[in-house]
């Protein structure tokens, strides 16, 4: 990846972190309550559906606290515990609730809890008592109180607060990232690279060897900083002409091997700097 690209992706990615971690925060509650309560009234219709009710009201959900709601009903139906775990579970599976509750089921009369079970993540761990008893007809309301839960919004696109600010600080990282050099001995206050004997300064278009000052053109530049960022090791045609000409849109031909030439006139007055040809895949930049 390019300088320009690199900087370009942290740009991007910070602003896209910093962006999604507003957003949660300002929507997260009101889309998990909403869900909630639309999954809520699924469970409700089953549940009268079972009863073969197909026309008295489900009461509006309500919610009790931040991790609490209740679903009531408008007229009298008996439960079978394993339909209610049945068809409470599988609405939150479909909204993708968090698997982490305790379902009561509360009867109107004398406010008692008539039947209740807990589900957790780990399925083992799942507390289903007193199945295949049916709760006799009676005006019930059930409760559903979840665990404490991590962000609706997040969960559910599979991004966490610390995958967010990963891709922060890796945006940031990019940004206040120094220009690149190479192994071979990079200053990055006078602004050049050692390569061998010279000192390379892109920015100024031009090798200083001692008191020899050589002028580069803009192609050789980009040639000479990739062999710089990689050397003693073979970069392939593809690669080179992909990185320096591809861009403008020019057809290459032989341009690489012209350049190629040039540049080892530039570095005849160093014998410890050697560009080689490697047969039939690419150039390799040898500093002894």
């Amino acid at each position: 990846m390019r300088r320009g690209q690199l900087y370009a992706f942290g740009v991007v990615s910070t602003i896209l972190s910093l962006t999604l971690l507003s957003f949660t925060r300002n929507g997260e509650t009101g889309h998990f309550d909403e869900i909630v309560k639309i999954s809520l009234r699924d469970v409700g219709n089953k549940l009268l559906l079972l009863n073969g009710d197909s026309t008295s009201l489900i009461h509006p959900i309500r919610k009790l606290d931040a991790n609490s709601f209740e679903l009531s009903f408008q007229n009298k139906l008996s439960i079978l515990p394993d339909s209610l775990v049945s068809v409470v579970s599988h609405s939150f599976e479909m909204a993708q609730l968090p698997q982490d509750y305790i379902v009561e089921v509360i009867s109107r009369g004398n406010n008692e809890v008539a039947y209740s079970y807990q589900i957790k993540e780990n399925v083992e761990n799942n507390i289903i008592p007193c199945v295949g008893r049916n709760l006799p007809l009676d005006a019930y309301r059930i409760k559903i109180l979840f665990a404490a839960h991590e962000p609706f919004l997040m969960s559910q696109k599979g991004v966490s607060i610390v995958s967010l600010v990963l891709i922060g600080c890796i945006g940031l990282a990019l940004l206040l990232k120094p220009k690149a050099g190479n192994k071979n001995g990079i200053d990055t206050n006078s602004g050049y690279v050692e390569i061998g004997g010279y000192k390379f300064y892109q920015n100024q278009n031009k090798l200083v060897k001692g008191d020899l000052t050589v002028k580069l053109t803009a192609k050789e530049c980009e040639l000479i900083r990739l062999f710089g960022e990689h050397p003693n090791q073979i970069l392939k045609r593809d690669f080179l002409e992909k990185e320096v000409w591809e861009d403008n849109g020019v057809v290459v031909g032989r341009s690489l091997d012209t350049f190629i030439s040039r540049i080892r006139k530039k570095f005849r007055h160093d014998d410890s700097v050697n560009l080689v040809n490697v047969h039939g895949v690419g150039y390799r930049l040898e500093i002894s």
